[in-house]
């Protein structure tokens, strides 16, 4: 069963006899991948570092240059991007390098995200809310972003809004259910930015105890 918090199923196909089935497990654990896929021999290494060993899954080899985006366009559909993985391939192992930074920063709203009732109107952009926290939601942001972004779809003005990568706070107005956020410029390498929408919490509900 492939549940709905496998951002990323790495299909490993190594071409060499004996298999270091732990070396691929961490790699996929250290990217943030939660389900593997391929030979049998993986299964053992999957329960040791607790990660799904699923069925053959039906993938493809990506570029270190739009393996990302097409992480982001999956879970923008609410579905599992599967990475076919081929022994030591150069090309494959860069894909890998790619995704491991950028799941670094921001592989929680990939794993946790999913669709919103949220939108933007800033080209590219889409929202996901946290299936365990629907008082969050994460607004993807592909450069060159827009100066300010409108969000639609909230009923009620968030606590906080930031960056998630270095948590600088955002400007923004809730005004006639349109909440408008002011983009800072970003100094980063990746493409992709998110920023975290802090809606009221179950918690701010509860009075401070004094003695």
């Amino acid at each position: 069963m492939i549940k709905p918090d496998f951002a990323i199923i790495l299909n490993f196909n190594p071409t060499e006899a004996n298999v270091n089935a732990d070396a691929l497990v961490r790699r996929a654990r250290d990217i943030g991948a939660r389900a593997v896929s391929g030979r049998e021999e993986l299964k053992a290494a999957c329960e040791k570092y607790t990660i799904a060993y699923l069925p053959d899954q039906a993938g493809q080899h990506y570029k270190a240059d739009e393996v990302v985006d097409a992480l982001l366009a999956a879970r923008k559909a609410g579905q599992a991007l599967v990475v076919d993985v081929d022994g030591e391939d150069e090309a494959d192992q860069a894909a890998l390098d790619a995704l491991n930074a950028w799941m670094h920063k921001f592989g929680h709203a990939v794993n946790e995200g999913q669709e919103s009732d949220l939108s933007a109107d800033a080209a590219e952009a889409f929202v996901l809310t946290n299936r365990h926290a629907p008082y969050q939601a994460y607004l993807f942001l592909k450069a060159p972003y827009p100066a300010e972004v409108k969000v639609t779809g909230l009923t009620e003005a968030p606590n906080r809004i930031e960056w998630i990568d270095g948590r600088e706070e955002c400007e923004f107005v809730f005004e006639n259910g349109v909440l408008t956020v002011q983009l800072k410029k970003q100094e980063s390498p990746f493409a992709w930015q998110l920023v975290r929408i802090q809606g009221h919490r179950p918690e701010d509900d509860i009075a401070e105890t004094k003695f």
